[in-house]
């Protein structure tokens, strides 16, 4: 009897064999979803193989049972997950389950497809009334009575072909009963349908002409069509680096519709949620139906039946965050990862993934092309490009304005200093410099928009005692609560936990606690008390949790109902205003302050991106950056958008202390509910790991940037040096040498993108 091997779902890093029954022979072949019985419990899994006899010398349990249908997961895919199990140190079948929409993981394999489906009514002919169902209304000649006049009246609203029964008796006002009868006297057909859940069935979106490219666009389109199957199914990555404004996404729509005429499918990648209602408005109104949707904020349903459509073929472009790099796209031709620098693109569970590079790797194993896009790409990217493994497509001037928006830092030492502007934020310092202040009230006077960044949410950051010094922090994690003012609580931004603001100090008994430092509800608070008159809105985590929230707040600053839009970084990145004629950075400091070798490099980025929302239309724009480091070089060639000379500078450091993108680094995260087993661990684990390299650079093991994290404690372990088949020997040595056992567990997070 033949034998399958099969993956778990589960987090067991082994594949086990079952024999597969006669009657399940035909479904259960690679990719298939499966039921299988392990001990006294049933599991769920992948079939990786088949075999004709297995190693194991006990007796093979059989398959219990098999998803009918096209195997779930296709063979490249299967592969891709493999690759991931092994680069990234993760379980094959938590791998596997990435590549699977929520309902088909949870759903029990074999207890139904997963469709929703919808009762239907059509009338029925004449001729037809023998299998209608209405033999009890025929009597003995077979004969259908006629219908009476209100049957008549029903039949001609119904018309020819078939109708929702819910929508039709809604609409002329016929009880269920009424249809029913009319089955039974064969007039009628009740039947049952599919019922897709469309994700977009609420929003009208006009169609769209392909534009008019300038030179640099139809380059860049022309380099990437030379990359599609099958005229180069093997050609090197491309790295497309525009500037904001650039018209890298009209590149991308007319590449993928290249695509499509040569009967090829394409994934597009955009980084936050907040940006895939305008991504996927430009797609569908270009491309119409053949655009599936697949992101987080979708409902299990709708997720289910997008994925379906694209596995189906019905669809043939996915549009969505990082998860959507595995959609079952038929004829795979092109992948488009835009803002490739992204952190999102990193999944922060196993498996630890970065989607950025995993489409290069599918790209490569579907012999399709592979685009990375970002006006700020990743020294890794910029690096690859640059010794030739990625082919770099420059795009160095704005597609529809002529020019850049003119910069202006402020240094907010002057603007705090006495005598000088500024508007103060109650204690905590300035908010809005004179500069600023002046340039929104012009903005408003002309009608034009604002966008204001501060990549912190909340109130007040912290929530502290002016008499003793004592801070309000989180009892589950090592973090300061911020205040949030909306609902008069302080809220940890780590596990999400709340209480009220103690009427006296825990510590001292004073009686007055102090509400320190700017977050986005204060900015907007302060901004309406500045601007009276002005329509303000907020976007950050806070306000954006509800479905289709980001695209309602969007829809109205898109609409002009909107005239300074406050939002976190999710503001920064990709959007497309063209009456958005200023943008405010308001502390451009806070990422340069975290320990961290990217810390440059997100803060160029930030900077960068926020000031390529300004002037993208007919008329310039303006950026006004506070900060108080305004020498600092991130800041001041982020507002020159000096990439190529930023990049420069930081790669020389990078490769004097041996960080990416000139070593593989990993951080070990050691995590248990008590702090002295996880430091003592870490400290094991590390001495196991070794320091007989000298071309390897082993940090010390110490705790977290945020130690404490849901009640669990976590130190850290950062490992660094020239090749990755090391660093996987390494670091599995040290596992095996000392296994977590008890409430220990460890996380190797292969390519880590902060630490050290």
């Amino acid at each position: 009897m033949p034998v399958a091997r099969v993956a778990l779902d589960g987090a067991v890093d082994r594949a086990f064999d079952y024999e597969i029954p006669p009657e399940l022979d035909a479904a259960a072949v690679p990719g298939a979803r499966v039921l299988v019985p392990l001990g006294r419990r049933e599991e769920q899994g992948t079939v990786l193989s088949r075999r004709d006899a297995s190693d194991f010398a006990g007796v093979l349990k059989p398959l219990r049972a098999v998803e009918p249908g096209d195997p779930a997961v296709s063979l490249p895919l299967l592969r891709l997950a493999l690759w991931m199990a092994r680069y990234y140190m993760a379980p094959f079948g938590l791998c596997l389950r990435a590549m699977l929409p929520p309902r088909m993981r949870s759903a029990r394999v074999g207890s139904g497809d997963g469709f929703a489906r919808e009762r239907t009514i059509s009338r029925v002919d004449p001729g037809d009334a023998s299998e209608s169902g209405g033999a009890g209304a025929s009597g003995a000649s077979g004969a259908r009575p006629e219908p009476t006049a209100r049957q008549a009246e029903i039949l001609g609203w119904l018309g020819e072909g078939e109708s929702l029964l819910s929508g039709f008796c809604r609409t002329w006002h016929v009880a269920p009963e009424t249809i029913r009868r009319m089955e039974e006297a064969g007039l009628v057909r009740i039947g049952t349908r599919i019922c897709r859940r469309d994700p977009l069935a609420a929003r009208r979106i006009a169609p769209s002409a392909p534009l008019r490219l300038n030179d640099e666009q139809s380059a860049a389109l022309r380099a990437i069509v030379a990359a599609l199957p099958p005229d180069s199914g093997s050609s090197k990555p491309i790295l497309l680096h525009g500037i904001t404004g650039s018209g890298k996404t009209e590149v991308y729509l007319q590449a993928i519709a290249e695509a499509l005429a040569r009967d090829c499918g394409a994934i597009v990648l955009v980084p936050e949620i907040s940006l895939t209602p305008q991504t996927i408005r430009r797609f569908v109104s270009r491309f119409g139906p053949v655009v599936a949707v697949l992101h987080s904020q979708l409902g299990p349903g709708e997720r289910h039946d997008e994925w379906h459509r694209l596995h189906s073929g019905e669809a043939r472009v996915a549009v969505g965050p990082r998860s959507a790099l595995f959609a079952p796209v038929r004829r795979l031709g092109l992948i488009v990862v835009d803002e490739e620098h992204e952190p999102s693109y990193k999944q922060d569970e196993t498996p630890r993934y970065n989607a950025r590079d995993v489409a290069v790797v599918r790209a490569r194993a579907e012999k399709c092309a592979v685009v990375l896009g970002s006006a700020t790409p990743s020294l890794e990217s910029w690096r690859n490009a640059s010794i030739g493994k990625y082919a770099l497509v420059s795009l160095k001037r704005r597609a529809t304005s002529g020019c850049l928006p003119s910069t202006t830092i402020v240094d907010m030492r002057v603007e705090a200093s006495p005598g000088a502007g500024g508007v103060p934020g109650g204690g905590s310092g300035l908010i809005f410099s004179d500069t600023l202040v002046r340039a929104i009230r012009t903005r408003l006077e002309y009608g034009e928009q604002t966008m204001l960044l501060l990549n912190r949410r909340g109130w007040a950051p912290r929530v502290a005692c002016p008499a003793c010094g004592h801070v309000e922090t989180c009892e589950n994690c090592s973090v300061r609560m911020a205040y949030h003012r909306d609902d008069d609580v302080l809220r940890c931004h780590v596990c999400g936990a709340w209480r009220r603001v103690p009427a006296v100090c825990p510590e001292c008994g004073a009686p007055e606690q102090r509400l320190a430092g700017v977050g986005t509800q204060r900015v907007e608070s302060v901004a309406r008390t500045l601007f009276p008159k002005a329509r303000i809105e907020r976007m950050d985590l806070d306000v954006t949790t509800r479905k289709s929230s980001h695209e309602e707040i969007l829809s109205r600053f898109r609409a002009g109902k909107t005239d300074i839009l406050v939002g976190t970084q999710m503001i920064a990145k990709g959007l497309d205003f063209p009456n958005v004629t200023l943008a405010g950075i308001l502390d451009a400091d806070a990422s340069l302050c975290v320990p961290d070798f990217r810390a440059s490099e997100r803060t160029f980025q930030l900077v960068a991106q926020m000031a390529g929302r300004a002037g993208r239309g007919e008329r310039p724009g303006d950026v006004i950056v506070q900060t108080r480091s305004p020498d600092a070089p991130a800041i001041v060639l982020a507002a020159r958008e000096a990439y190529a000379e930023f990049a420069a500078a930081e790669l020389v450091e990078r490769e004097e202390l041996l960080y990416p993108p000139f070593s593989r680094f990993c951080l070990v995260t050691v995590r248990s509910a008590s702090r002295d087993a996880a430091e003592s661990y870490a400290a094991r684990f590390a001495d196991a790991i070794g320091r007989d390299r000298p071309d390897w650079i082993l940090g010390e093991p110490g705790p977290a940037p945020i130690e404490k994290s849901n009640g669990v404690w976590r130190f850290q372990i950062s490992l660094r040096g020239p090749d990755s088949d090391v660093l996987h020997g390494r670091l599995r040595a040290a596992i095996n040498a000392i296994p977590a056992n008890g409430d220990i567990s460890v996380a190797c997070d292969i390519d880590a993108l902060g630490g050290g």
